[in-house]
């Protein structure tokens, strides 16, 4: 047995130094401190074996003709490239295209790879090949396969698909395992779904006994009824491209525009590039009222309290930060009240519930000129937005210019009205519509001995907004339940004079952002998992033997909705939220509505943007019309070209419009066979010219330009942009 210690030498060395090796008699050799060594072990036939430790460069076991060669670490591209014969061990992954045009021999990978996995793979007279892939493979798995068996084995279990699109993609040979689902779409040309028989299964489970002897698992773990077989379609898939005047309408890139990761992670669905390319335009105006179309609270929650979740998903964060997208709501808010509606219509819509969810449907309905009533127990309309959030963090001036513009529409408000059954029958009777937008404001409680003295922290935000706040100068507070909700109980304690506050969590707390920064800046402790037994008095005792003081307990675990108002013939779930069918709000009372947290809990943008969606749907009940809930088909970040941006200065300039066009016409100039063109903003491809390089789909800087694999997708699906682009579909 040989050691060669590689690090440091350059790979001519060290192949060298094997081949010199292997001419003395070494039958084994050790490769230690391997750091992208290329060409190790290649082209050298026999029995010899190799064990490496690290990660060995491209063309591993290039040409192998026999010796078994085992890796402990991870491989680079190209691992088994045209091995004749032999067996390659990777304890860990590979880059591209592993078993590049084997033709015999094994390669056996423990976790996942990356493109074009067994590429031109083949079977040569007795010899058939195998590639087994212990965790996933991406896009062209397969691809132009001839002969021998790829086996991916998922052996996380993954839920969704442990391959990529282009599974098989000209395939006529051999045969493609799949442990886990496999969808039509993912289909290459050529590839076909097949029915497994025994002898498949039969040598499934010798594959699966090989690849579990050499990484110590169970072959139990991988049931055979969970394997799905592809296989060719026929012996000459493109056999219809080389005859003449062939046509590629139902194959060539589309152009289209798809959902931005900012709108995708946005509750509200607020299609950011569009008001941002508004603006670049100069059109401000137009880009304001554009916004308006999805929320009034463009101030107070875009603008302040909301998470910023389109910040956190923004494609330019990898570069060089995500676009300011508070800032711009701020910087760019209106100064004019929206348009009344043109006309009035006689149609009565009432609203229970002035929080975020009624108010967002109220704002978009009377715009569109129905009568709208909206009716709440509190004494001023805005819900916990208003009553419930610290004001170190939504000032009153801000909450204020959202609800001048809301107030300025013909809303009738009928405030510190309580609803219970008579008056909900009376609503119902004299009602065109009905939606219950009101909210979760009862708090959710647990039962533990001594739990009498534990007070609603929703109660408690309350009494401050209101002006009714206790002192709590000297007193240690405890929080059971570390959200942000939590965080804001736990400021606004210090706030009253708290000498020390801890927030507990049974769990790791979901608090987060600037909420759970500014309480910890405080002084605030977050203690987890913590489960309580018991109180008294003064202590809170845990299930562990330990204790903590406590003179002031707060319960912050949620709210649940208060319901009792509600008909028997609204059906309910176990915990109290109103059940609707699915991307629906309407109750089964059909003209009974429901959004918000009363539906389901969640964010306060959750809310405004479910109070937009239900009043679209009743909309389109009284127009006697059909409501399509929106589909968001979030376009792929490898899709955004990110060396097209860097460098701009205004903060609006460096949105990269992701998913949504902007006319530059970069697909066209490089158009190798110039079968894209425009006019105005009509994309149209010469289906004479395209050859599906999909050229114009790798430049696009933006994703604009989209291959014709999108599962599922249909013209009428495509997502409608109404602003600075909105983009025709090519032909």
């Amino acid at each position: 047995m040989l050691t060669i210690q590689t690090g440091g030498l350059y790979y001519k060395t060290v192949n060298r130094q094997i081949r010199e090796s292997l001419a003395r008699g070494e039958k084994e050799i050790i490769l230690k401190d391997v750091l992208g060594q290329r060409y190790i072990a290649g082209g050298i036939s026999g029995n010899a074996r190799f064990t490496i430790y690290g990660t060995p460069g491209q063309d591993l076991g290039v040409f192998l003709n026999g010796p078994t060669v085992t890796v402990h670490g991870n491989a680079q591209d190209g691992t088994g490239n045209t091995m004749n014969a032999g067996r390659i061990l990777v304890h860990g992954k590979t880059g591209e295209i592993p078993g590049h045009s084997m033709r015999g021999g094994s390669i056996i990978i423990r976790d996942d790879v990356e493109y074009r996995a067994g590429i031109h793979m083949k079977e040569y007279m007795d010899k058939s090949p195998l590639l087994v892939i212990g965790g996933t493979a991406k896009d062209y798995c397969g691809e132009y396969m001839a002969g021998g068996s790829i086996v991916v084995l998922n052996r996380e279990n993954r839920k969704e698909s442990p391959v990529g699109r282009f599974l098989g993609t000209g395939i006529h040979g051999g045969t493609i395992y799949v442990r886990g689902p496999v969808e039509v779409w993912q289909l290459g040309i050529g590839a076909v779904l097949a029915e497994m028989d025994g002898e498949d299964r039969e040598y499934l489970v010798r594959v699966l006994e090989e690849f579990c002897r050499e990484f110590q698992m169970d072959p139990a773990v991988f049931p055979l009824k969970d394997f799905i077989k592809v296989t060719k379609k026929s012996r000459r898939p493109f056999g219809k491209l080389y005859t003449p005047a062939m046509n590629l309408k139902t194959e060539k890139p589309r152009h289209f525009n798809l959902t931005p990761p900012c709108e995708a992670a946005c509750p509200s669905g607020i299609p950011t590039p569009v008001f941002l390319n508004l603006i670049k335009e100069g059109k401000v105006r137009e880009a304001q009222e554009f916004m308006d179309e999805y929320t009034p609270f463009r101030m107070s929650v875009c603008g302040s309290v909301c998470p910023a979740l389109c910040m956190q998903s923004c494609s330019r964060k990898v570069l060089d930060g995500p676009v300011e997208i508070q800032k711009l709501a701020r910087d760019y808010y209106p100064d004019f009240n929206p348009e009344p509606p043109k006309e009035k219509r006689s149609e009565k819509v009432s609203i229970i519930g002035a929080g975020p969810a009624g108010l967002s449907a109220a704002w978009q309905l009377a715009r569109r000129g129905f009568d709208v009533h909206v009716y709440d127990k509190m004494k001023n309309p805005g819900g916990k937005v208003q009553n419930a959030i610290p004001r170190e963090r939504l000032a009153v001036e801000a909450l204020e210019r959202d609800f001048s513009r809301i107030r300025s529409l013909p809303v009738t408000f009928h405030m510190d009205s309580m609803i219970d059954v008579e008056m909900f029958s009376k609503l119902q009777s004299e009602s065109d519509v009905l939606l219950v937008a009101a909210g979760a404001g009862k708090t959710r409680r647990i039962n533990y001995p001594g739990g009498d003295r534990i007070e609603s922290g929703l109660d408690f935000l309350m009494s401050i907004n209101g002006g009714d706040a206790s002192s709590l100068a000297g007193q240690s507070v405890a929080i059971i339940g570390a959200g942000n909700v939590g965080m804001d109980i736990a400021c606004e304690a210090w706030r009253l004079g708290a000498a020390e506050v801890t927030a507990l969590d049974i769990q790791k707390p979901l608090a987060f952002g600037r909420e759970l920064e500014l309480a910890e800046k405080l002084g605030t402790k977050v203690l987890w998992p913590r489960k309580i037994d018991h109180l008294d008095e003064t202590n809170i005792y845990f299930s562990d033997g330990s204790m903590l003081h406590a003179d002031r307990v707060y319960f912050s675990i949620g709210e649940v909705p208060e319901v009792s108002f509600l008909p028997e013939s609204i059906f309910r779930d176990e915990r109290g939220y109103v059940v609707t069918a699915e991307d629906s709000f309407q109750t089964t009372d059909k003209g009974v509505f429901v959004c918000g947290d009363i539906r389901k809990p969640g964010l306060i943008t959750d809310a405004v943007g479910e109070g937009r969606l239900a009043a679209m749907e009743m909309a389109a009940m009284l127009d006697k019309g059909d409501f399509v809930f929106p589909r968001k088909i979030p376009v792929e970040k490898k899709r955004i070209q990110l060396v097209c941006f860097g460098g701009e200065e205004n903060d609006a300039d460096r949105c990269m419009s992701c998913g949504t066009c902007i006319l530059c016409d970069t697909c066209i100039d490089h158009c190798p066979q110039g079968a894209l063109s425009r006019n105005g903003t009509l994309f149209t491809v010469d289906p004479e010219r395209c050859t599906m390089c999909y050229t114009c789909v790798s430049v696009c800087p933006r994703g604009a330009m989209q291959p014709d694999y999108i599962a599922g997708v249909t013209e009428s699906e495509v997502p409608v942009r109404t602003g600075a682009q909105k983009v025709a579909e090519v032909e």
